[in-house]
């Protein structure tokens, strides 16, 4: 076999591995994986759009953090509601 095809086949293992842990974490885990997926986007030395074209070389980055930080509070907020479930509930005497 080629040593090609053993990439191809480990890559292939690794984002099927990849996509189950998505999966069985998926409540907790995707709102920080994609925001870490676009934080990477956005440091990455790749671009999708170049910034040498004047508006929308810029565009997709902003569009890529105003997503990371939509995500990152959606995290946050999926937290303090899981968070204030677990809290034991006040009791009044009176």
């Amino acid at each position: 076999m080629e040593w090609y095809y053993t990439v191809l086949i480990a890559i292939l293992v690794f984002f099927i591995v990849l996509a189950v842990i998505v999966y069985v974490f998926r409540k907790r885990l995707f709102n920080w994986v994609m925001a870490s997926i676009l934080g990477l986007y956005i440091a990455s030395p790749l671009d999708l759009l170049p910034d040498f074209i004047p508006v929308a070389g810029w565009g997709d980055d902003i569009a890529a953090f105003v997503l990371m930080i939509g995500f990152i509070y959606r995290g946050i907020k999926m937290i303090n509601k899981n968070k204030a479930k677990s809290r034991p509930k006040s009791v009044s005497y009176g």
